[in-house]
């Protein structure tokens, strides 16, 4: 026998083995306690804010210029001035200098006052600035530059609950129900509206945005919603809602932090097939005249929520939004409100036997600019199959000219150069190589072929920002006039570079920052891989991205944990660098690659970002396709990375993901063994529904029941559409390990959802385990340490087939 070799018994045996898929590879060791405190180190949340200097977010000047804020290698904050025309970058001021001045103006802890830059502004003279600096709640100085000259001046008390208007010296508030305005120069507050109610109140956050407990216990203050101001400040526009009517939902607080005795929270939420669900009209109010009257929104329809104000006539007295329907076909108009004569007029109407959206990803801004000047609308459409844009006139709602076309996507309106007019939107999928990848792009609004302004291979980070349910804004990357573009590029390997472009050519003009990210290095993290596959078809190219454990070699053999989303809203598997340091949702890809895990993310057919019908492959049955394309993908994986061990394969996530890891257990149980499933929505007729919020909009459209209404007749109904996506009438396959897990205060994904699957599996006599975590909302996974560990502790028991170590998360993370 050579040296090495086995006995002839055990390669018989080894052999046998490997049919029935398991191995005799040299097994991984058990990970340790430093192993543990290594995952936590590279855990999203530790990672997030960690690279520095990875975007630049310019404020722009009346002449051109532009200042940003730059974290120094000390952690502290210096301010740059950026001019485009020279080009150059250099100091907003000289430290030492202003450090004077501001002393010379009374300020004591100038070393905090510089940190604190409010405003930058041209000043008179030529070149000169005005700087304002915050000196306290509502103190500051102003600074004149480059003559260093300071005086104090009062500035307004930050106020997070507050809608500024456009002078920047007004705001509205929400009190009672109703809108306050706060005048300028700290006059009394003065009532706008005066009828607001409990469920039916003015600017008030509706118990259908998922907050309805923290926002009435007063943890939640946000500004006004779904209100806008007018350019010229003379009105407010908004969606008042109506929730008065939805039946109320129940939380049950068990084990409540104050006290012994259970606390019941009650929210209104229409469930899908409700009789009653939210109601909506737009309001108008004259703020000098405190007047606001009701504009109805036109019989059968509803304000779409994502959409918001998308644009206001030059005078500011018509205002353009979206509105939709969602039973079959779902429909979607663009429609001009006239606030004098509180009248409704379509201008266009786009239908689909599926989802009606105006951005391919909905929790983005809409793709459509108004543009008052030119009586014109730029609309999002995938009326040909992919989304694009359509240059429209106001007057008679018809197409003008389709912008852009072809097989690809465009993913946002970055900008308008007035002038010049161009339209500049990022793109995917036009350039050859990774389709998730975005791109810069300009196209005259006349005519003619976009133009590409960003060669370089990579993600480029230029976007109108997050939409209005998401809260984000615009982070103004396009100069006013449209000549330069900010852009940071990275891909999961190298962090971002951002340079100044000129929209002309593409040309970089300046760089402005190299991102450092030496701490993440430090941590430990390192980056994945990004591959492309084929779809269970065949022949459809989808995206992954690999993340493998430190050490990995081919010879070894890794269990594999499928870390999946699987909601039609985004794309799930990351292709720049800030996304793969710290991932949205699951995180903790990186951390369980660190305990000897290979874990893959996968964009599979049914998320966005592709053409209509690759998106649409999940309209009817959720998860399920992707499912199959996880499963197909997988196989090929593992043979580009021998290493993967398929006997061993898991998958884990949270939401729509906690829906999905349950449902790839129950599908497909010779393939996947161990799945962590978080917080998910396990029965989409236990879901909200509904037109504005109603999750049937994405997943199945208006339900129909067996006597052909839309209304549930009986308690027990279920829609037949939605039957099939009911992981419980899967409950009898289950043959894996599943935990479940659930907060009892998740208003996004109803504990219900969760304890109605234990009862399935209860009845199918299935063995599982159920994790409760107790005044635990819809971010469970992002912020409860306990759940952390014991999902890792899950996947080393029974992925890894070893014993976790006594390690308790958020108690060594800083000196481990």
């Amino acid at each position: 026998m050579t040296e090495g070799s086995a006995p002839r018994h055990l390669q018989v045996l080894a052999g046998m083995l490997g049919l029935l898929g398991v191995s005799l590879a040299p097994a991984i060791a058990a990970p340790t306690a430093e192993d543990y405190a290594r995952a936590e180190r590279v855990l999203d949340g530790h990672l997030r804010g960690k690279v520095r200097n990875a975007t630049v977010l310019p404020n722009w000047l009346d002449d051109g210029r532009f200042w940003y804020r730059h974290q120094t290698a000390q952690g502290s904050t210096d301010y740059l001035l950026v001019d485009p025309r020279v080009p150059s970058r250099e100091p907003l001021f000289d430290r030492a200098r202003l450090r004077v001045a501001l002393q010379a103006a009374g300020a004591t802890d100038t070393d905090q006052v510089l940190q604190q830059v409010a405003s930058v502004t041209t000043a008179p003279d030529v070149g000169a600035l005005q700087v304002v600096l915050r000196s306290g709640a509502a103190q500051g100085l102003q600074c004149t530059l480059p003559a260093y000259r300071c005086a104090a001046v009062a500035l307004p008390a930050p106020n997070p609950q507050a809608l500024t208007a456009p002078d920047g010296q007004r705001a509205v508030v929400v009190r009672d129900h109703n809108l306050w305005l706060l005048p300028a120069r700290k006059a009394p507050a003065i009532a706008l509206t005066q009828d607001g109610e409990a469920s039916h109140g003015y600017g008030v956050l509706p118990d259908f945005a998922l907050r309805g407990i923290p926002y009435r216990e007063g943890r939640l203050q946000p500004p006004p919603f779904a209100v806008s101001w007018a350019p010229d400040g003379s009105r407010l526009f908004g969606v008042r809602y109506d929730e008065r009517h939805v039946q109320a939902y129940p939380y049950l607080a068990t084990a409540p932090a104050q006290g012994v005795r259970p606390v019941l929270h009650q929210v209104r939420l229409g469930l899908l097939g409700d009789a009653e669900q939210v109601r909506d009209a737009w309001f108008v109010t004259d703020v000098g005249a405190a007047r606001t009257q009701t504009i109805p929104v036109p019989d059968g329809w509803h304000s779409l929520t994502e959409a918001g104000v998308l644009g206001w006539s030059r005078r500011a007295d018509k205002v353009y939004t979206a509105i939709m329907r969602h039973d079959r076909p779902a429909r979607i108009r663009l429609v001009e409100i006239d606030l004098h004569r509180h009248t409704v007029r379509t201008l266009l109407e786009e239908t689909s036997s599926t989802r009606v959206q105006l951005n391919s990803y909905p929790y983005n801004r809409a793709a459509v600019r108004v543009l008052p000047g030119r009586n014109q609308v730029v609309w999002f459409s995938q009326r040909d199959g992919w989304g694009h844009l359509y240059l429209v006139d106001t007057a008679s709602g018809a197409v003008i000219r389709q912008l852009t076309r072809g097989a690809w996507l465009v993913r946002d309106i970055v900008g308008i150069d007035p002038e010049e007019q161009q339209l500049y939107f990022s793109a995917g999928g036009r350039e050859p190589g990774d389709p998730y990848q975005r791109r810069l792009y300009r196209v005259a609004l006349d005519g003619g072929e976009p133009v590409l302004l960003t060669p370089e291979a990579a993600d480029h980070a230029i976007d109108a920002g997050a939409g209005v349910l998401m809260g984000g804004r615009d982070p103004q990357l396009l100069a006013p006039s449209g000549r330069w573009v900010v852009d940071s590029h990275s891909t999961v390997a190298d962090p971002p570079i951002t340079v100044l472009r000129d929209t002309r050519d593409g040309r970089v003009v300046l760089p402005l920052e190299h991102a450092d990210d030496s701490a993440v290095r430090a941590a430990g993290w390192q980056p994945p891989h990004r591959e492309q596959l084929l779809a269970a078809d065949g022949h459809t190219p989808i995206y992954a991205t690999v993340y493998l454990p430190p050490g990995y070699t081919a010879g070894g053999r890794y269990p594999v944990i499928d870390a999946m989303y699987g909601g039609p809203h985004v794309s799930n598997a990351p292709v720049g660098y800030l996304d793969a340091t710290a991932t949205m949702n699951p995180v903790a890809r990186a951390s369980l690659a660190q305990l000897g895990f290979v874990v893959v993310s996968i964009d599979a057919r049914g998320t966005p970002g592709r053409s209509k019908a690759f998106h649409d492959s999940s309209f009817l049955t959720a998860a399920d396709v992707q499912l199959d394309d996880h499963v197909a993908a997988i196989r090929q994986l593992a043979a580009r990375y021998p290493g993967m061990d398929l006997a061993r394969v898991g998958i884990y996530g949270h939401s729509f993901g906690g829906y999905s890891a349950a449902r790839a257990l129950l599908r497909h149980p010779s393939f996947y063994r161990v799945g962590v499933a978080s917080a998910g929505s396990h029965s989409f007729q236990g879901m909200y529904g509904g037109g504005i919020h109603g999750m049937d909009r994405l997943v199945g459209g208006q339900p129909v029941y067996a006597d052909g209404s839309a209304v549930r007749p009986d308690a027990t109904a279920v829609p037949a559409l939605f039957q099939p996506l009911d992981n419980s009438a899967l409950a009898a396959q289950l043959q894996g390990k599943l935990m479940l897990v659930y907060g009892d205060l998740d208003e996004n994904a109803m504990p219900a959802l969760t304890l109605q699957l234990a009862r399935a599996l209860n009845a199918a006599n299935k063995d599982y385990d159920l994790l409760y975590l107790a005044n635990q909302d819809h971010e469970l996974f992002r912020n409860d340490t306990y759940y952390m560990r014991r999902m890792w502790d899950y996947f080393v028991t029974h992925l890894m087939g070893a014993t976790p170590p006594a390690y308790e998360l958020g108690r060594q993370h800083d000196g481990a």
